[in-house]
């Protein structure tokens, strides 16, 4: 079942269509901006095409009509030909219809209205003070050539100042032109930039695309794979990360129950094959080494009857049958507790504190404290609390001659502390519980712990007190295979 954060991940459908929403909103930008360009550039031609070359054209015309005026007022004047004012007359009724036509095309240029004003201005100058009058003295009768050519310096002077005029309005058109085709590679210039970027937004969003699907996806999936791979070969200690998107976070929680199902049926399966174990063992025990314990009583018992000292022989056999059970222990825990698995010491400690009640004559309390159940417990230290508890017991049955023990078994932090507790006589002196004692210390440097072996506050009972650090299983291998 998906929790709130499973529900607040991104779904693969969502990164879908979060990739194309970003690649098509840079595909957009990229094609509205050149279509603006194109836009653009083809508005300003149409201007340039539409209103500033037909202006130019406009310009010329006119220039060409006042040319033709005073051309013909020349001709006239040279040759007194009624025919020669054609051009004269045909280029008044041209000037005044551009004239006309410029104005209204620039109607919104301040420059070429002033130059309009100033070209009709000259040309009225013209015609009043020089065209005119010379033309109605040669139609009077011919002129002198002295006159003449005074006549025609006096005309071109004053005609000069309107060709003056004209070549300015042609430069003003020609500079509207240069402008109107700078605008033009302005504007094209800026599109080419827009699209540029527009390709660069498009080609970082399928980056930025790529880049997600593999942190979100690619990513993820390979390390819940590997994880899955984990699972599968055993590997039942390592939780399964929630990676990625929802799918497959949704995923790694089933594997996870999956893993926690399997882990729980494995253990189960341990906890049955132990207890096999240890039915075969007490079998062994029953062959091999109960029955030399049998003869070493009945040894001891005839050396007891005969008061004989010598008894070293027998305590060395002692020895002997200690390290065979020691040995078949250890075998055991190797046999049964696969290496790095926590060992399950809850029920392992149960069994000892009650297997001891018939030998003490009441039951021990047993106080269990801390996570001792998920805490990673290698089969040495396994072992050696299941003996520290057990020879502890041991002591209360032969020493103490009390009627209540108690035992805690506390995990705090990195450490994990075994208590036991009597009501008995306590500590009569150093070496009550000599052997015991001596086992007991030796289990707790082995593993770079402590063990003390006290009366109580009280002055009633004995304490014993065991403390070992819990440190990786790696190191504890170490430890204890250089301890033996």
């Amino acid at each position: 079942m998906a929790d709130g954060t499973t529900l607040q991940r991104l779904s693969l459908r969502q990164l879908i269509w979060a990739c194309l929403g970003v690649m098509a909103a840079a595909f957009v930008v990229v094609s509205a901006a050149a279509v603006a360009g194109q836009v653009g550039v083809a508005r300003a031609v149409d201007e340039l095409s539409n209103e500033v070359v037909p202006i130019q054209g406009e310009v010329e015309v006119l220039r060409r009509a006042f040319t033709d005026r005073e051309a013909g007022q020349r001709s006239y004047l040279l040759t007194g030909n009624p025919a020669s004012l054609e051009p004269f007359d045909a280029g008044a009724v041209t000037a005044d219809r551009m004239l006309t036509h410029l104005r209204e095309e620039l109607a919104g240029d301040p420059t070429g209205s002033a130059l309009l004003d100033r070209i009709a201005a000259a040309a009225a100058a013209w015609t009043t003070d020089a065209a005119e009058p010379q033309i109605a003295a040669r139609r009077s009768g011919p002129v002198p050539a002295d006159e003449q050519a005074s006549m025609t310096l006096e005309s071109g002077r004053v005609f000069d100042r309107l060709r003056t005029e004209l070549r300015a309005l042609a430069a003003h058109t020609d500079a509207m032109t240069e402008a109107q085709l700078m605008q033009i590679q302005s504007v094209q210039r800026t599109a080419n930039i827009v699209q540029a970027v527009g390709a660069v937004m498009l080609v970082l969003s399928v980056i930025g695309a790529v880049i997600a699907v593999r942190c979100l996806l690619t990513r993820p999936v390979g390390m819940l794979v590997d994880r899955v791979k984990r699972v599968a070969d055993g590997d039942y200690d390592r939780p399964i990360i929630r990676p990625g998107l929802r799918e497959t976070a949704e995923i790694a929680d089933a594997v996870e129950q999956m893993r926690l199902s399997l882990r729980a049926s494995t253990d189960r399966l341990i906890d049955s094959e132990l207890r096999d174990e240890q039915a075969r063992i007490a079998a062994e025990l029953n062959d091999r080494v109960i029955q030399r314990v049998f003869g070493l009583g009945l040894g001891l018992t005839a050396a007891s009857a005969r008061r004989d000292p010598d008894l070293q022989p027998f305590i060395d056999e002692t020895d002997v049958i200690i390290r065979d059970l020691r040995e078949v222990i250890f075998n055991l825990d190797h046999a049964v507790s696969p290496l790095g698995r926590p060992s399950r010491i809850r029920s392992a400690i149960i069994d000892v504190v009650e297997g001891s009640v018939s030998a003490l004559g009441f039951t021990p309390t047993l106080e269990i404290a801390g996570p001792v159940d998920d805490t990673p417990i290698p089969p040495e230290l396994h072992a050696a609390v299941l003996a520290v508890v057990r020879e502890s017991l041991s002591n209360v049955v032969r020493h103490s001659r009390a009627t209540a023990a108690g035992v805690t078994i506390e995990v705090t932090g990195d450490k994990l502390r075994i208590t036991v507790r009597d009501n008995g006589v306590g500590l009569a002196s150093d070496n009550m519980m000599g052997r015991g004692r001596r086992n007991i210390a030796s289990q707790a440097e082995q593993f770079g712990g402590t063990a003390t072996v006290s009366t109580a506050d009280s002055g009633t009972g004995a304490v014993v007190e065991w403390a070992v650090p819990l440190q990786p299983v790696g190191h504890l291998d170490a430890v204890t295979t250089s301890a033996r």
